[in-house]
């Protein structure tokens, strides 16, 4: 008699009945989106866990990813003409991160779609964001060099090598919106290429390289890309930089040049409010390594050139931003936090006005210089 009473009880159990099997799911590791004749494509690349779970290291002869792509009238559409290509359930809660094409920038649609992507639950604020101008489906195809799974690729896992080389900064969703919504509303996106400076035995193997920055602003979209030698002075005026490298000459009447590594930087910016204008004073302190053995004059002609070069890196930069209205070192902002009053006079829509005079004091300073037989403080 008491089975009888206890078998209803038993239904109102909660169990897993309405739970996805971890195998009978797809899961997406990177999207890429594009904006062609007024439609969105959307690449997505697929990964087997199966395949790379448990090694760093997976079984050669297996896939490790495919691409798929669909395309519609809106961003949601073609994630769902997508879902009809699937023969299983897709999960985006491993999603690690986005390439933007040119097109979508110039169309002003990132923050539009970031903002529909943080709507689904899955999805986390940490999903790296970058731009490219390279076909999505040959980027996101790419795997790293010696077999390395695909989940510790450059895209995949961009602070690993980011530590050892900080030229140019990953940036997170999270830290998107908040750029793009703080003055001066502009937001800077490692821009990725695809190198062929790698080779095996059967001929070339791609890889991934940032090979500059996009700037994005928040009302009109794309402004432009710095690359090459253009883009080095932004690594000096952001403290987050790990590690990086500056190459001088040492003697003018010398064709010989000497690479040191800087190893820490320390940035501060000073607004100068004047009656008629909003003005800068910069500072910049670093911590740099060299494995030259100098004695005490050449050491001061290697600090000495260090600081010129840095400083002549930090204004090329500068005026190659201001040729398309970019405030790429976020002086506004800087403004905005120390004296708000005077943002308020000057700001026009979130950005103070720019010119070659705007940075009045730019000092570079060596405050240590570290070798293994010699140090100078």
């Amino acid at each position: 008699m008491k089975k009888f009473l206890l078998f209803p009880l038993l239904l109102l159990l909660s169990g897993c009945w309405d739970t996805n099997q971890a195998e009978r799911m797809y899961y997406i590791h990177g999207l890429g989106i594009d904006y062609k004749d007024e439609q969105y494509e959307i690449y997505a690349q697929i990964v087997a866990f199966t395949n790379i779970a448990k090694s760093e290291q997976p079984n050669p002869d297996a896939t490790q990813a495919e691409v798929g792509v669909a395309t519609g009238r809106t961003f949601d559409e073609a994630f769902f003409n997508l879902y009809q290509t699937m023969d299983e359930r897709v999960f985006l809660g491993h999603l690690k991160y986005v390439i933007f094409s040119e097109n979508i920038a110039k169309e002003n649609k990132v923050e539009p779609i970031i903002n529909s992507f943080i709507r689904y639950r899955e999805l986390r604020y940490t999903t790296w964001a970058y731009m490219t101008n390279s076909p999505l489906d040959e980027v996101l195809l790419i795997t790293p060099i010696i077999n390395k799974s695909i989940t510790l690729s450059k895209l995949s896992d961009p602070l690993s090598s980011y530590s050892q080389s900080s030229r140019i900064r990953p940036i997170q969703f999270r830290e998107l919106m908040i750029q793009l919504n703080e003055p001066s509303y502009e937001a800077k996106i490692p821009l990725v290429d695809i190198s062929e400076n790698w080779s095996k035995e059967d001929g070339p193997d791609p890889v991934y390289t940032f090979k500059g920055i996009s700037i994005l602003h928040r009302d009109s979209g794309f402004k432009g890309n710095l690359l090459g030698d253009d883009l080095n002075g932004v690594q000096w005026l952001i403290d987050q930089t790990k590690r990086s490298d500056v190459t001088i000459k040492m003697e003018e009447s010398e064709e010989r040049y000497t690479t040191s590594t800087v190893d820490e930087v320390h940035t501060e910016i000073i607004p100068v409010v004047t009656e008629k204008k909003v003005q800068f004073d910069i500072n910049v302190k670093l911590v740099v390594q060299t494995n030259e053995i100098l004695n005490q004059q050449k050491m001061d002609v290697l600090k000495k050139e260090i600081a010129r070069q840095v400083k002549k890196e930090i204004e090329q930069t500068y005026e190659a931003s201001l040729e398309f209205d970019a405030d790429i070192y976020r002086l506004s902002e800087v403004l905005y936090r120390k004296n708000v009053k005077a943002w308020k006079e000057y700001e026009k829509d979130g950005k103070i006005p720019l010119d070659e005079s705007t940075i009045r004091n730019l000092d570079v300073e060596l405050v240590k210089v570290k070798g293994e037989r010699i140090t100078s403080d």
